[in-house]
C-alpha cells in the first residue's frame, strides 16, 4: 500500500506539471509519450512485439496522433486510417508466411484504440481553450480513476457479490456501487475547487453540478468497461500487470485501462451537453 500511494503522487505531481504547460506542446508530448509506452505493453503482453516493422509501424502511428490538430483529424480522420491500414496490410502480404492475422489486428486494435483515446484529452484543450479544458482533463482521469479507488476501498469494506469472478475476482457489485458513490461527490468538489482557482485568476466558471451528477454512473460504467477489457487481454495472453514502470500499479495501461473508455465519452458529452461554461463580464 505504501509503495502504490508513493507512486500516486509521483504521478500527481507529473500530472500537475502538465496542467501547468496546459497550452503548450507539452500537453501533446505528455499523451504521446503515454500512448508510446501503453502500445508498447499492450504489444509485449500479446506477444506482437516480435514483428518488428509491424511494431515499428504501430509505435510510429501512435506517436504521431496526439500532434494531429483536432481540426484536421475531423477532416482527415479516414484518409489517415485508409492510409495506416493500407500499410499495414502490404506488411502482411509481404511476410504473411511468419505474420499471422491475429498479431496484425492486435497491432491495428492497439494503435488506433489507445492513441485516439488518449488524445481526446489534447482536443478538449483544442476546442474548447485551456480553462475548461482542464476542467474536462480532470473530470476525465478524475472519473476513472476515483471510481478506481473507491471501487477498492468499497469492495474490501462491504463486498459479498462478484462482479465478474473470471475476469477480475477481487471486483464486486458492492465494490462498483461505492466506486460510483464516490467518484460522483468527490467529482462535484473537486469541479467546485476547480471553479474557485480559477476565479482566484481573473477568469468566472459556471459548473452545471446536476448535469454532472447525472452522467458520473455512465462515467463510471465506462471505466468498469474499460478496466475489465484490459483484465480479460491479460486472463487470455497470462500476463498479470502490464509493465512495472509505477511500482504498487504495474504499468501505464493497468493505470490508464479505465481512462481510454471514459476521456473520449467526456469529449463527446462536452461537444453536445456541456457541463461548464466560462461566463462573459
Amino acid at each position: 500500500m505504501k509503495t502504490r500511494v508513493i507512486s500516486s503522487l509521483i504521478g500527481l505531481v507529473v500530472l500537475i506539471l502538465v496542467l501547468l504547460m496546459f497550452n503548450t506542446i507539452v500537453l501533446n508530448i505528455a499523451v504521446a509519450v503515454i500512448s508510446l509506452i501503453a502500445v508498447y505493453e499492450l504489444l509485449c503482453a500479446t506477444g506482437c512485439r516480435q514483428y518488428r516493422v509491424l511494431f515499428f509501424l504501430s509505435m510510429t502511428f501512435a506517436a504521431l496522433v496526439p500532434f494531429f490538430p483536432v481540426r484536421f483529424v475531423a477532416q482527415n480522420l479516414m484518409v489517415i486510417c485508409y492510409v495506416y491500414v493500407l500499410a499495414v496490410f502490404l506488411l502482411l502480404l509481404k511476410t504473411h508466411e511468419h505474420l499471422r492475422v491475429e498479431q496484425v489486428a492486435i497491432s491495428v486494435m492497439c494503435s488506433l484504440l489507445i492513441p485516439f483515446s488518449l488524445t481526446t484529452l489534447v482536443y478538449q484543450r483544442d476546442s474548447h481553450g485551456a480553462t475548461l479544458g482542464i476542467f474536462y482533463v480532470l473530470i476525465s482521469l478524475g472519473s476513472a480513476w476515483l471510481s478506481d479507488t473507491g471501487a477498492y476501498f468499497a469492495g474490501r469494506a462491504f463486498g459479498r457479490r462478484k462482479l465478474a469472478p473470471q475476469i477480475s475476482p477481487k471486483k464486486t457489485v458492492e465494490g462498483a456501487i461505492g466506486g460510483a458513490v464516490f467518484a460522483a461527490f468527490t467529482m462535484l468538489f473537486v469541479a467546485w475547487l476547480y471553479a474557485l482557482m480559477v476565479s482566484y485568476v481573473g477568469y468566472e466558471m459556471d459548473v452545471f453540478y446536476l448535469r454532472l451528477l447525472c452522467m458520473m454512473p455512465a462515467l463510471t460504467a465506462v471505466s468498469i468497461l474499460g478496466d475489465l477489457s484490459a483484465s480479460v487481454i491479460k486472463r487470455q495472453f497470462g500476463v498479470k500487470d502490464y509493465g512495472s514502470i509505477m511500482p504498487g500499479h504495474g504499468g501505464v495501461m493497468d493505470r490508464f485501462d479505465s481512462a481510454l473508455t471514459v476521456a473520449p465519452l467526456v469529449y463527446l458529452i462536452s461537444q453536445w451537453i456541456p457541463l461548464a461554461q466560462l461566463v462573459v463580464k
